[in-house]
């Protein structure tokens, strides 16, 4: 699972448009392009029962705590694609989530979204105390770390997989632990990953974190840090009472870099701060550098298009300060043309006439302003992953996981011989994929896996929904058809997907591999026939 924690964005709204907005948002049905986006809700401690009403009664405690500008924060949990939680699993998340952060007695709203490819979760909680009026700071405001806590409890409890470098994980006694397995790596701050998700472009903080942290780390002085910095292209630099590392004219603040880089901090390391000179090639801007090995030779073409597009806009502003400077020398000459004409009928006509230039005037400026807008948006280039979903959808998917692919492995589109005889074979790879991951795992991951192993049997997308749908338990307190079909739907859209072709892709099976299933699975066939003639039936 993955958790985020969304900061505000607006400091100039009220707290009433805030939250009002944030509530439609997390229960609205459908999303932007009118499809269903709400799965399930909930709310927790409200003294009303409508939506409307637990809205107005969440804006008027907030509202109450005039010494927090936002008390409402809003968080988001996210499953995996292959993963997909009932009502009773997400109801239980948030009560260990509120729990967990102390915020257990508090006004709690939330929301199961289902209008991507993860299933994904909104809680807005107030950190006000509907009876003390006092807002609750959880942990002290290391909320996130306890979040990463959370998370692997619920991830224990439920059957979730776990993120592969989570921060902390549940031992044999079950006791929330530390991750000592996990890698420690250093990842640019959410601002740049967004730059770096919408141009496919390494962020020059990143940069700074692959080129110059072991040089910065490992420095024994101020010169072989501006030595090594130099010869990577990088410069520290003393700015105010802090540094900067500039990567080309891209300054990045040392100390977001890595707490250790502060001045201060480097300094006790280092002794007193000491420039460094650094050579004419540190100052030009570096070539740009993908982020990822996947779709690369798609991201060199955009990356002529953002070229060409760059070039289109200093054309466009150089055209439109062009008519700017046009347009104010024609109306100049008008004011001038005008005074003079008018003047002889006295100053109250003049003044009438300046009114009305000034006002045809402005007019004209808003003209010039909204072509310029028109014509501004209409050369805006989309972010890399909607430019190469227009192109290809399947590579746009694959930049998506792109996380998940390691380099040299090779994702692609396979179709397996169809191996599998079974007419009914649910029950067969239910018990084969349950032997060979005997930990706890939540049955939508456990049908997954069946519908993965099915592929590669060689049945089709229609025959492993079909089986789905007949043999696959139902959920708490049920599930009607739609819900059903939809259940069966999302994990044969992860077999058969992007993600079913990057996990098989990692794992590479050989076709002996694929026989040995084969095998497993008349094995258990057979066993089962000779000790259920009940169950030899359902297979014939």
């Amino acid at each position: 699972m993955i958790i985020k924690k969304l900061k505000r964005t607006s400091v100039k709204k009220s707290k009433a448009v805030i939250i009002g907005g944030l509530v439609d948002y997390i229960l609205a049905e459908h999303d932007d392009r009118g499809k269903d986006k709400l799965a399930y809700a909930g709310s927790r401690n409200f003294l009303t029962t409508t939506v409307a009403a637990q809205k107005r009664e969440m804006i008027s405690l907030a509202e109450e705590s005039i010494q927090s500008k936002m008390p409402v924060t809003h968080w988001i949990l996210s499953w995996q694609e292959n993963e997909q939680p009932s009502r009773e699993q997400v109801d239980e998340a948030v009560s260990l989530f509120l729990r967990g952060m102390g915020l257990a007695e508090h006004q709690t709203i939330y929301a199961l979204h289902k209008n991507t490819g993860n299933y994904h979760l909104h809680i807005a909680v107030n950190r006000t105390h509907p009876y003390t009026e006092k807002v609750i700071q959880p942990h002290k405001g290391f909320d996130i770390n306890a979040a990463h806590k959370i998370i692997a409890e619920i991830e224990h409890r439920q059957g979730w997989t776990p993120q592969m470098n989570a921060r902390y994980r549940v031992n044999e006694q079950g006791y929330v632990v530390r991750n000592l397995q996990r890698r420690e790596q250093v990842k640019p701050k959410p601002k740049a990953e967004d730059f770096e998700n919408a141009t496919g472009e390494k962020s020059a903080m990143r940069i700074v974190q692959e080129r110059g942290h072991a040089v910065i780390q490992n420095a024994s002085c101020w010169e072989e840090l501006h030595a090594g910095l130099d010869a990577v292209g990088l410069r520290f630099i003393r700015k105010g009472s802090g540094a900067v590392i500039f990567v080309g004219d891209t300054a990045v603040k040392a100390s977001s870099v890595d707490r250790n880089f502060s001045l201060s901090r480097l300094s006790k390391r280092l002794g007193a701060f000491k420039p460094g000179y650094y050579s004419e090639r540190t100052f030009s801007k570096p070539a740009p550098e993908p982020v990822s090995h996947v779709c690369r030779e798609e991201w060199l073409e955009y990356q002529q298009e953002r070229q060409r597009v760059a070039e289109e806009k200093r054309h466009t502003r150089k055209k439109r300060e062009e008519e700017r400077e046009e347009l104010e020398r024609r109306q100049q000459e008008r004011r001038e043309a005008a005074s003079a004409r008018l003047a002889r009928h006295g100053l109250s006509v003049l003044n009438i006439a300046r009114h009305f230039l000034k006002e045809q005037e402005q007019e004209e400026r808003e003209e010039v302003r909204n072509k310029s807008a028109s014509t501004e948006q209409a050369t805006q280039l989309p972010r890399f992953k909607y430019w190469l979903g227009k192109r290809d959808a399947y590579r746009a998917n694959l930049w998506r996981f792109r996380k998940r692919i390691a380099p040299g492995v090779e994702v692609r589109k396979r179709k397996f011989p169809k191996v599998g005889t079974l007419s009914s074979p649910y029950a067969a790879y239910r018990e084969m994929v349950k032997k060979r991951f005997p930990e706890k795992m939540d049955e939508s991951r456990l049908d997954a896996a069946i519908a993965l192993y099915m592929r590669c049997a060689g049945y089709t997308p229609q025959e492993v929904a079909n089986e789905l749908f007949r043999h696959t338990p139902a959920r708490p307190h049920g599930q009607n058809r739609d819900e059903r079909i939809d259940y069966g739907r999302r994990a044969v859209w992860y077999a058969f997907g992007t993600a079913g072709d990057i996990d098989i892709a990692n794992i590479n099976p050989t076709p002996k591999q694929l026989l040995e299933i084969t095998s497993e699975i008349k094995e258990i066939t057979t066993n089962d026939t000779a000790m259920s003639p009940r169950l030899s039936i359902h297979f014939k």
